[in-house]
């Protein structure tokens, strides 16, 4: 009889641990799913939009930014529309660079930038003039594109905007 009590409290055992370990796998699937590079929140891009192409006139107009998280911060993604198909210098994409820098509202660690002319023509290489860049970390991003991190050790700590 004692040896039927102690299978029963084993049976048991075992049942409430499936019951337990299943419910808590179940309840892993109820998480919601965070999709890469979108937020559901509003983002403020402060006045990214306008200190662009006040740094590098060449860029006509900063389109479809988009924030995502990676990581523990957030990235930046831009759309840049110029006037020339012509490749950017380093120069012009270092200005481009340190205006997002210097008045986005929140700290990006990473920044991904394309390019195109603005009659819808072909992409606008961004990748020679980021190789130029010294300490920023440069991966190509899309069709002429980069993706840059780093900007701390070119630009100085980021601070708000004032």
């Amino acid at each position: 009889m004692a040896q039927r009590r102690t299978s029963r409290r084993g049976l048991l055992a075992v049942i409430l641990t499936g019951t337990l370990l299943s419910g808590g796998l179940a309840g892993c699937g109820i998480l919601p799913q965070t999709p890469e590079k979108t937020e559901e929140t509003t983002v403020d891009y402060g006045v990214v939009a306008d200190a662009v192409p006040a740094a590098a006139p060449r860029v006509v107009a900063v389109e479809d930014p988009v924030q995502w998280r990676n990581g523990f911060g957030h990235g930046l993604e831009l759309s840049l529309v110029t006037d020339s198909a012509e490749p950017f210098t380093a120069d012009e994409l270092d200005a481009v660079v340190e205006a997002v820098w210097r008045t986005l509202p929140w700290e990006p660690n990473a920044i991904v930038l394309t390019a195109g002319v603005e009659d819808g023509g072909d992409p606008v290489d961004l990748r020679a003039a980021a190789a130029e860049l010294e300490e920023l970390g440069v991966t190509d991003s899309g069709q002429g594109g980069v993706s840059l991190t780093g900007m701390d050790a070119r630009y100085g700590a980021w601070t708000a905007p004032e």
